[in-house]
Order: structure tokens, then C-alpha cells, then sequence
């Protein structure tokens, strides 16, 4: 089954379910997080092809704001999605936010496995309200 998860970039939401998936058992792979950022108790993994090989793969809200790399605001070295794509195991599900049209084609090109959780209504609520009241 599933036994490795990693979370790519994000904030901190980000950090704070890598944490709880760590508390349930899972092995959990920390990137995107090396500047200006302590990940208690979590690894900050460098090794791109690594955390790449995971079951699952969260990526952040919104996967990217560019198109070009993986929205990271606390890595000074962001994954490019080109290279999230080359790497990605084939077998993983990816779970991300606001995933770009492109980005969902080329995963469906691939026969990769993806979930945009935003998509769930009681979430992109959820959402809203702390990113409306932040404006």
C-alpha cells in the first residue's frame, strides 16, 4: 500500500500535514523548505530523484503562481514542474491545489494518478476565509 508521502513546497500548511501524515506512520520526505524555515521534526530531503520515488506527492496551494516552478516560498532552490514531471514515479497519486490545466494534461499524458483537492467544496471553503480575511 502506501507508505511514502512527500510534500513538496507550500507554506506552512504544508509543514503542518507533513507532521500529522509523520505522527500516523507514514515515511514522509520533506523539499522546498531550506531558507529561513526550522521543520521540526521533519528531514528537509535534497535529493530531487528521492523524493520523487514516493507513493503519494502533495503539492502546494497553488502548485505554481508561474508555470514554471513548484510554488515554494521557503526553498532557495524551488523544483521546476518540467522536472517534477521527467521524475515523478509512475505508480505515485499526486494530490496538489489549483492544478493548472497544462500541468493536469501532461499528468493524464502520463498516466499519472492526480487529485485537485481544492476541488472539494468543503476544503476550497475552508480555504477561503483565512485567504480573504489575510487580504
Amino acid at each position: 500500500m502506501f507508505e511514502t508521502v512527500s510534500v513538496i513546497g507550500g507554506d506552512l500548511r504544508q509543514l503542518t500535514l507533513a507532521r500529522l501524515l509523520k505522527n500516523e506512520g507514514y515515511h514522509v520526505f520533506l523539499y522546498g523548505f531550506d531558507k529561513n524555515i526550522q521543520p521540526e521534526g521533519l528531514k528537509q530531503e535534497e535529493d530531487k530523484d528521492f523524493v520523487l520515488s514516493a507513493d503519494i506527492v502533495i503539492l502546494p496551494v497553488p502548485v505554481t503562481f508561474d508555470g514554471t516552478t513548484v510554488n515554494s516560498p521557503y526553498s532557495d532552490n524551488p523544483m521546476y514542474v518540467e522536472e517534477f514531471l521527467k521524475g515523478i514515479n509512475p505508480s505515485a497519486i499526486v494530490f496538489g491545489g489549483q492544478i493548472q490545466p497544462n500541468l493536469q494534461k501532461a499528468l493524464e499524458d502520463n498516466h499519472i494518478a492526480y487529485r485537485d483537492y481544492l476541488k472539494r467544496e468543503e476544503l476550497s471553503i475552508k480555504n477561503a476565509v483565512p485567504t480573504a480575511l489575510a487580504v
